[in-house]
């Protein structure tokens, strides 16, 4: 089986736990720096460089913007711990990278460089970003080396390396069949009355909105039961959804709003939808956006997927899972050439 170019990226960025200084620096200034453990200036040596805290309090600081709850030590630890430890992988890649005299492209560097320079008004902002995470220029570009470097090795290791081949792929199926079911689909098209619609919310202040609510819903109530009452007289739903509908991105397309499985929609929505039969339109239906009046044009029965259409999900999951095996095992094998000392 041939593999697509793009599932190497997806390995790398997705499955290997190698993730550096420059995806986050557009966020804004670090808070709660007491939350962070008492971590020593080295918390670790790989062949004898040094892994300074300062990359382990910076990513420890961004995987706490992502926790809800207050975090208990114990918690706390095993977070610095598993940061410790992707650090310890990131250093063992860059070590290779050494050993086999590979470099990363001086382009791509500059240009995620650059990306991330972008994402302030001037350098002057960009440079104060640094100062606040304690990280120099030069830490970063290390760090996008580290992970072009990265990049470039694991692939090495799996690209050619990992095979499948049909006969997995289809015993895959077969095995998981199940996944593959599919409930009815349906189509429908639909005029949508909100409330708040798209340029009322571009124009007014959340306050205002919230002051005038009720009226506002009255005020759509009112217009979907005149809207209803065109239709009634004749006029094509999909005319009156290029006229009036607030849902902006179906309207440009007479309200279609394509197939839909009706465990994604909103209940009330989805129900006034499994009542009618094909050219049938519903009485108002009420939902969290507004007032509807919805039509359906096409539904599907109840099916499992079918083979073809399954068949590259299936070949990119089972080359994922091969894959990260593989990585693992390579990582593994470097982690055993090396001396390693944690000290924290």
């Amino acid at each position: 089986m041939r593999v697509k170019k793009q599932w190497f990226s997806l390995l790398i960025t997705g499955a290997l736990l190698v993730s550096g200084l420059g995806t986050v620096y557009a966020e804004g200034p670090l808070k709660g720096m007491n939350q962070i453990p008492s971590i020593p200036n080295v918390v670790a040596r790989v062949n004898g460089s040094e892994i300074p805290a300062k990359y382990i309090k910076f990513e420890f600081m961004r995987a706490l913007r992502n926790v809800r709850a207050p975090m208990t030590s114990p918690q706390k630890d095993k977070m610095v711990r598993k940061i410790i430890d992707k650090e310890v992988v990131r250093e063992l890649m860059y070590q290779e990278g050494q050993k086999l005299n590979l470099k990363a492209d001086p382009k791509v560097v500059e240009s995620e460089l650059e990306s991330l320079r972008s994402a302030y008004k001037n350098n002057e902002e960009f440079n104060k970003a640094l100062d606040q995470r304690n990280i120099t220029e030069s830490d970063l570009k290390r760090s996008i080396e580290v992970d072009a470097l990265a990049r470039v090795i694991l692939e090495k290791q799996v690209k050619g390396k990992v095979k499948i081949d049909d006969t997995e792929v289809h015993k895959y199926y077969d095995d998981n069949k199940e996944s593959f079911h599919r409930p009815e689909a349906f189509r429908v098209s639909h005029v949508l009355i909100s409330p708040f619609p798209p340029d009322l919310i571009r124009s007014s202040k959340i306050e205002e909105l919230q002051a005038k609510k009720d009226e506002l819903e009255k005020k759509a109530r009112e217009k979907i039961l005149e809207v209803q009452k065109e239709m009634k007289g004749g006029a094509d739903i999909a005319e009156l959804a290029k006229k009036y509908s607030h849902d902006e991105v179906s309207a440009e397309n007479g309200g279609d709003l394509g197939f839909f499985y009706a465990e994604g929609v909103e209940k009330s929505f989805a129900e006034a939808v499994e009542k009618l039969k094909v050219g049938e339109v519903t009485d108002v239906v009420e939902t969290k956006f507004g007032f509807h009046l919805i039509k359906l044009t096409g539904s599907k029965p109840s099916e499992y997927a079918p083979f073809k259409d399954m068949e590259e999900a299936i070949q990119k999951q089972l080359f994922m899972e091969k894959a990260q095996d593989r990585v693992a095992d390579y990582v593994a094998s470097l982690r055993k050439k090396a001396k390693i000392e944690i000290l924290y």
